[in-house]
C-alpha cells in the first residue's frame, strides 16, 4: 500500500497529467492495482486519494478524478464484482454535480459501463443522474462525445433496463443532444436517435425527437481542408437520413418540410431532399403521401425535364420510383383509389411530350415513365398499356430516322424498367416467378423492329445502335425470349461482329455477347466462337472483311468464360500452328499468343479453376511445337523468333504459376528430363537429338532454353529440383552461360540462376555460394576476356536476386557494378546493368513468380545507390560521366515516383 500512496503523491505533485513524471506515476499505480486483489487495491487507492478528491482546489479535484478514471480504464475490470461496480457507479454519479470534474467523471463512467458486471440497475442510475445533473451542451466537444459514448454503451448492453424509464430516457436524450454542432458528436447522436426510435416507445416525444433531429436538415457541413477526422458531408447526410426515415411517426411533420426544401435553390440541398424523400416514402406510407402526390411529382419532374445536373436528375428519378412503389403498395384497397388513377396526371403529361419524340422533352418523359414503371407490377402494367401502343403506332407511321430512333429509345426505357422489376436473366432466381411482364404482349413486334433497325445497313448508326440495345435487353430479361429466339439474337450480334466495319457497332455487339455469356453460352459456343475462328485468316497477308486484330479482340473479351475458353483453345492453337507455318512476319502469331495470354490473365485474376489443367494441354502443345521446329531446319522457324518464343514463355509461366507445389514438382521434373537428358518422350515427340544445353547444339535448339527458364522461374519456393545440389547445378548453368554465343539461351540461363539464388531456402549456403561465384565472375570481368560480358550478365542477375531480398551481399555486389561504371571498356554495360538489377522483368523474379521480395526494396536500393552514382558523376572525367548518367536514368525510371521529389534537388545541383 505504501507504493500506491507514494505514486499517488508523485502523480499529484507532477506538472499536469501528461508530463513524463505523471505518466510514469500513473503506470506504476495501474501496475500496483492489478497486482493481487484489484477490488481491494482500488478501494485503497480511493482512500489514499481522499484528500485530493475532496480538495477545495478545483484543479486538484479534477486531476485526482482523472487519475482514478484512467486507472479504471486500465485495470483488470473482470476482477470487479457487481457490488464493487455498483459502489463505484454511485461514487461517480454522486459527484456529477461537481462541474469541474464532470469531464473526468464521464471518462470513468465509460470504463464502468464497459464492465461485464455493470448491471441494468447501474444503467438506469447512470442515465438518470447524467440527465439530472449534467447540462451536456455546456461542456467542450470531447466531454460531449464522452457522454454520447456512455449512452451508446448503455443502449448496447442494457436496453431492456432503460425501457423501464422509457419517457425519462427519451426526453433526457433529446435535451442532451439539443444544440449539438460538432460533426463528430452528431455522427454518434444520429446513430443513437435511430436506435431510440427503433427500440423505445417515442409516442409521447415524437415532436421533441423530430425537432432536435430535423433541425440539421439539410446538412450544409463542409469539412475543413486539413480535416483530421475524415467525416464528410455525405456521412452526416446518410446518418441523418436514417434518423428521419426511421419511423412513420415523423411523416406528418417531415413531408411538408421536405417538400419545402425541394424548392431550394441549392443543388446540394435539393439533392439531399430528394434522396431523403426516396428513403422516407416506404416508411411513411401511401396514406401520408397521397394528399401531396401531385405536389411531389411536380417538384420531382421539374428536375428531370429541366435538368442541369445529371446527379439531380438521377436523384429525382429514384425518388419518383420510391414514391410510386409506396403508393402502389398502399392503394390496393384504399377507398377505391388505384395506382392508375393516381399516376394519370403524370402519365398524361409524359404522353403529351412523347407526341413529338424528337423534341427535347421526350427523352426526360421516357425516363420518368421508366422510373414509375419500375416501381411495381401494377404501375408497370398501367403505364405500359397506356403508352407502348401509342409508341408502336408512331414508329409504324413514320419513316423519319431520327424520329424512329427517339421512339425506340423510349421503348428501351420500358425494357430497362421491366428487366429491373421482373428480373434479369442473370439475376436473382428467387424473384416472383408468377408475375409476367406486360411487355410480353409486344415481344414479336419489338423483336422485328429492333432486328430490322440493326440490320438496315443504310440507316445511320444511332438507330442501329438502339436496335442492338433493344435486342440485348430482350435477351437479358428473365423469361422474355425463348431459347430459339435468344439464338436468333446471338446470330444478329455475330453478323455485326463478323461483317460490320463500323467500330462503334462492333463494340456494342461484342458488349452484348459478353453480357449474354455470363448466363447462357449455348449459342456462343455453337455459333460465335466457330464463326470468329473461321474468320481468322491463315496468314496475315490473307485479306478479310474484318482484320484479324479485331477478331482476336473479340475472342479476348468473350473467352475467359470457362465454356467458351474450352471451345476456343483447340482451334486457336491450331490456327497458331498454321500461321507460324505460313507467315513471314511474327506479328500475327504474336497477336494470337498475346490474346491467349490476356485470356489467361483474366482467368487468373478471377480465380478460375480451369487454368491449371492447361499444363497438360496448352503448355505441352506450344512446347512441343517449338522443339519440333528446332529439330528440323527445313521447317519454318517462325515459332523460334525472339518475340514469339517470349510470348510462349509468358504463357508457360502464367499456367505454371497457377499450379500447386506438387503439380509444379511433377511438371518441373518432366522439363528437367527433357532439357537436361534430352528425353523427348516428355513432349510426346518421337524424334531424337535434342540437347539444347550442349555447346555443339544448333542455335534453334539453344533458343528453346527460354521455355525451360520460364518453367523454373514460375516455381514456388518449396519446390525442389531433381539435381544433386543447387551449387553444382548453378555452376553448370554458369559454365554454359559463360561459353554461350546465343543471346536467347544466355539470358534464359542467367534468369534461371537469378531465380535459384533468390528462392534458395538455405540463406547461409546461398550467401557462401554466391560469394564464391561473385569472386569467380569478378576475376573474369576484370580480365576483360572474350566472355567478360557473359560473366557480367550472370553477375547482374545474381545481384538482382539478392537485392530483392535486401541481402547485404547484394549491395556489396552493386558497389562493384558502380565501380565498373568508371571502366572505359566495361562502363557502358555496367551502367545499363542497373535496369536489370532494379527493373521489373516479366520472365523471372517478379511477384507472380513467387520471388522473395522485401517491402520497399526499391526505395532502399535507391537510397543506397543514389549518392554513390552522383558522387561518381561529379568526380569522373568527361568521357566517363555519361556512364553514371545512364545508371542514374535507369535508377530513376524504376523507383516509385513519390520518392523522387525529395531526392531530385541534390541530384541536379
Amino acid at each position: 500500500m505504501d507504493s500506491i500512496e507514494r505514486e499517488v503523491t508523485n502523480y499529484m505533485v507532477s506538472t499536469g497529467d501528461s508530463s513524463a513524471e505523471a505518466i510514469q506515476a500513473a503506470d506504476n499505480i495501474i501496475h500496483a492495482v492489478n497486482t493481487a486483489s484489484v477490488q481491494a487495491n482500488l478501494l485503497q487507492l480511493i482512500q489514499s486519494m481522499e484528500e485530493y478528491l475532496t480538495s477545495d482546489d478545483d484543479q486538484i479535484r479534477a486531476k485526482a478524478t482523472g487519475l482514478l478514471s484512467h486507472t479504471l480504464h486500465k485495470c483488470n475490470q473482470h476482477s470487479l464484482n457487481e457490488a464493487a461496480v455498483s459502489v463505484l457507479v454511485d461514487f461517480y454519479c454522486d459527484r456529477l454535480t461537481d462541474r469541474t470534474c464532470v469531464p473526468n467523471l464521464l471518462e470513468g463512467l465509460v470504463a464502468l459501463t464497459d464492465s461485464e458486471n455493470f448491471s441494468g440497475t447501474n444503467a438506469v442510475t447512470t442515465a438518470t443522474r447524467i440527465f439530472e445533473r449534467v447540462d451536456i451542451q455546456r461542456f467542450p466537444q470531447a466531454t460531449r462525445h464522452t457522454a454520447f459514448h456512455i449512452f451508446s454503451n448503455l443502449m448496447d448492453r442494457h436496453l431492456s433496463a432503460l425501457k423501464a424509464i422509457n419517457n425519462e430516457f427519451v426526453y433526457g436524450f433529446t435535451q442532451a443532444m439539443d444544440g449539438e454542432k460538432d460533426p463528430r458528436n452528431l455522427m454518434s447522436a444520429f446513430t443513437l436517435v435511430k436506435e431510440i426510435v427503433q427500440h423505445f416507445d417515442i409516442g409521447a416525444h415524437v415532436e421533441d425527437i423530430f425537432e432536435v433531429t430535423f433541425c440539421y436538415f439539410p446538412i450544409t457541413f463542409k469539412p475543413p481542408p486539413d480535416d483530421p477526422y475524415g467525416i464528410t458531408a455525405d456521412d452526416l447526410k446518410q446518418n441523418l437520413r436514417q434518423c428521419i426515415s426511421a419511423t412513420g411517426l415523423f411523416a406528418k411533420l417531415a413531408v411538408p418540410l421536405i417538400l419545402e426544401k425541394l424548392s431550394s435553390t441549392s443543388g446540394s440541398a435539393k439533392k439531399d431532399s430528394m434522396e431523403t424523400l426516396a428513403a422516407c416514402a416506404p416508411v411513411y406510407g401511401a396514406n401520408v403521401l397521397l394528399p401531396v402526390t401531385d405536389e411531389i411529382f411536380d417538384a420531382l419532374k421539374v428536375e428531370v425535364f429541366h435538368s442541369t445536373d445529371a446527379a439531380l436528375e438521377d436523384a429525382a428519378l429514384v425518388a419518383i420510383e420510391s414514391v410510386v412503389a409506396t403508393l402502389s403498395a398502399g392503394l390496393a384497397v384504399n377507398n377505391g383509389e388505384t395506382i392508375e388513377k393516381t399516376l394519370k396526371p403524370l402519365v398524361v403529361e409524359c404522353i403529351a411530350n412523347l407526341k413529338e419524340p424528337e423534341l427535347k422533352n421526350a427523352k426526360p418523359a421516357g425516363r420518368i415513365l421508366r422510373a414509375a414503371s419500375a416501381a411495381s407490377y401494377a404501375a408497370c402494367a398501367s403505364i405500359v398499356n397506356a403508352v407502348v401502343p401509342l409508341l408502336l403506332r408512331q414508329y409504324r407511321e413514320t419513316e423519319v430516322t431520327p424520329r424512329r430512333k427517339a421512339i425506340m429509345d423510349v421503348i428501351l426505357e420500358f425494357l430497362e424498367a421491366s428487366k429491373s422489376l421482373y428480373g434479369s436473366a442473370d439475376g436473382d432466381v428467387d424473384m416472383d416467378q408468377t408475375e409476367v411482364s406486360p411487355l410480353i404482349t409486344y415481344k414479336d413486334r419489338f423483336f422485328g423492329m429492333f432486328e430490322s433497325a440493326l440490320m438496315a445497313s443504310n440507316e445511320y448508326n444511332g438507330l442501329r445502335l438502339s436496335g442492338l440495345k433493344g435486342l440485348e435487353l430482350m435477351v437479358l430479361s428473365k423469361h422474355y425470349l425463348s431459347q430459339d429466339e435468344r439464338g436468333i439474337a446471338v446470330q444478329s450480334f455475330n453478323k455485326i461482329l463478323l461483317e460490320e466495319n463500323e467500330e462503334e457497332l462492333r463494340a456494342a455487339a461484342l458488349g452484348s455477347l459478353k453480357a449474354i455469356s455470363q448466363f447462357d453460352t449455348k449459342y456462343l459456343v455453337e455459333q460465335t466462337v466457330p464463326s470468329l475462328m473461321g474468320s481468322l485468316p491463315e496468314s496475315a497477308e490473307q485479306r478479310q472483311t474484318i482484320g484479324y486484330k479485331q477478331t482476336l479482340i473479340a475472342l479476348k473479351v468473350l473467352c475467359p468464360e470457362p465454356s467458351l475458353f474450352k471451345a476456343v483453345i483447340p482451334p486457336l492453337l491450331q490456327k497458331f500452328d498454321t500461321v507460324c507455318t505460313n507467315d513471314k512476319s511474327s506479328t500475327y502469331p504474336c497477336a494470337i499468343l498475346q490474346t491467349l495470354l490476356a485470356i489467361f490473365e483474366v482467368k487468373v485474376a478471377e480465380k478460375h479453376d480451369d487454368v491449371a489443367p492447361c499444363i497438360d494441354t496448352v503448355v505441352p502443345h506450344l512446347t512441343a511445337a517449338a522443339i519440333n521446329v528446332s529439330l528440323d531446319a527445313t521447317k519454318s522457324q517462325m515459332i523460334l523468333s525472339k518475340d514469339v518464343l517470349e510470348n510462349i514463355a509468358l504463357i508457360v509461366m502464367i499456367v505454371a504459376e497457377s499450379l500447386k507445389s506438387d503439380a509444379q514438382k511433377a511438371y518441373i521434373d518432366r522439363m528437367f528430363q527433357l532439357y537436361l537428358h534430352g528425353d523427348l518422350s516428355q513432349a510426346n515427340i518421337t524424334a531424337s537429338g535434342f540437347a539444347p544445353l550442349k555447346d555443339e547444339s544448333s542455335a534453334a535448339q539453344k533458343s528453346t532454353t527460354q521455355l525451360f527458364a520460364a518453367a523454373i522461374a514460375a516455381c514456388r519456393r518449396d519446390v525442389s529440383f531433381p539435381v544433386a545440389s543447387t551449387e553444382e547445378f548453378i555452376n553448370q548453368l554458369a559454365d554454359i552461360a559463360l561459353r554461350s554465343n546465343n543471346e536467347t539461351q544466355r539470358l534464359s540461363l542467367v534468369r534461371i540462376i537469378g531465380s535459384l539464388i533468390n528462392k534458395w531456402r538455405d540463406a547461409t549456403a546461398s550467401a557462401k555460394f554466391v560469394e564464391s561465384l561473385a569472386a569467380r565472375l569478378e576475376g573474369i570481368i576484370s580480365q576483360g576476356g572474350v566472355n567478360y560480358l557473359n560473366a557480367l550478365d550472370i553477375y547482374l542477375w545474381a545481384t538482382k536476386a539478392l537485392v530483392l531480398r535486401a541481402h547485404a551481399l547484394g549491395y556489396k555486389m552493386t558497389d562493384a557494378v558502380i565501380s565498373w561504371c568508371a571502366n572505359t571498356n566495361l562502363g557502358k554495360e555496367a551502367s545499363q546493368g542497373f535496369d536489370i538489377i532494379i527493373g521489373d522483368d516479366d520472365l523471372a523474379l517478379n511477384k507472380g513468380a513467387f520471388a522473395i521480395m522485401t517491402i520497399l526494396y526499391k526505395q532502399r536500393f535507391f537510397a543506397a545507390c543514389l549518392p554513390k552514382l552522383v558522387d561518381g558523376f561529379r568526380t569522373s572525367s568527361n568521357d566517363i560521366k555519361h556512364n553514371y548518367l545512364i545508371a542514374l536514368s535507369y535508377l530513376l525510371k524504376n523507383v516509385p515516383k513519390q520518392i523522387l521529389l525529395n531526392e531530385l534537388p541534390p541530384v541536379c545541383t
